[in-house]
């Protein structure tokens, strides 16, 4: 009876994170026309996360990139953003977020910022969920020398990795699905997001954002330490050098932070936890009431 219990928790559990970890997309979605005008040489590169997905659209040029294949930003209101540029990867090859095979995270970025950030242009970076990952390894492994960065905003990032990859990783890959418990989500497991130096960032600040609301009516959060966004725990939303509960929203501001809780004889006392994040990462946004999802839209 017992593992007939334990089965059907996991199978549960499993659809929920198949769900969690996955975006939705809107399939045989038709590219836009390129825009019309060029109103400066500023660009804006969306970096998007985990998806089940391949999203990769080569940037061999300023004109390259201009729509979002597979919609994984679908839902998130981009009209505040002009010379958009969706750089786009594809999840499964190997090393995941730090791949630098054709269509890797890694060579994706490469060619955007060498494309979108120099030679007399100008970017805004704006990554979600895995995408800061993707963006914080870049800068640690490759630096930002010749580069015109004016932001680098991770909204709702997974750099310090996930429990649901975790999960996904340990439990599901014998279900032989290349999205699911592979490359990817071993890369953005909190051991594998967290086996290099992220106060490296090639003298860039990485701004944070942050919602403390789940998609899932809570039901990943059990997965999840302390406060969450229903796919991330707040130990990676604020920036935290390790894996730790954190039981308060995510502080503006870089540095320490600290936070209280009940402690001693019947927890009678008061007790303070002083929490240690990242150099040079920021936290500029937390609106409680977010999703993960909703934080596609923290680019303002």
């Amino acid at each position: 009876m017992q593992n007939q219990i334990r089965s059907a928790f996991i199978a549960g559990l499993s659809s929920v994170l198949i769900l969690g970890l996955t975006s939705e997309i809107s399939a045989n979605k038709t590219p836009p026309p390129p825009p019309t005008s060029t109103p400066s040489n500023v660009y804006n590169l969306l970096i998007h996360g985990r998806s089940g997905d391949n999203h990769c659209v080569p940037v061999t040029g300023t004109n390259t990139a201009n729509y979002d294949k597979d919609g994984y930003w679908d839902g998130a209101n981009l009209s505040g953003l002009n010379n958009v540029r969706y750089i786009g990867f594809d999840g499964t090859r190997n090393g995941g977020a730090y791949s630098w095979e054709y269509c890797g995270a890694q060579r994706q970025m490469h060619d955007a910022v060498q494309t979108f950030c120099r030679n007399g242009n100008t970017c805004n970076i704006y990554t979600h969920s895995t995408g800061g990952l993707v963006a914080a390894y870049y800068f640690y492994n490759s630096g930002a020398s010749g580069l015109n960065i004016l932001d680098v905003r991770l909204m709702a990032n997974a750099s310090g990795g996930s429990e649901l990859a975790d999960f996904s990783s340990s439990y599901l890959s014998w279900l032989g699905f290349d999205t699911l418990g592979g490359e990817l989500d071993e890369s953005v497991s909190t051991s594998g997001a967290r086996s290099w130096n992220h106060n490296s960032t090639g003298g860039l600040v990485m701004d944070l954002t942050s919602g403390e609301s789940s998609d899932y009516l809570g039901v990943t959060s059990p997965l999840l330490p302390g406060e969450d966004d229903g796919v991330l725990a707040n130990h990676t939303l604020c920036g935290v050098n390790s894996v730790a509960t954190v039981d308060r929203s995510c502080p503006n501001g870089s540095g320490t932070f600290t936070e209280s809780y009940s402690c001693g004889f019947l927890w009678l006392s008061s007790c303070n936890r002083t929490h240690y994040r990242w150099s040079n990462y920021n936290t500029v946004l937390m609106r409680s009431g977010d999703t993960h999802s909703d934080a596609k839209n923290h680019y303002r």
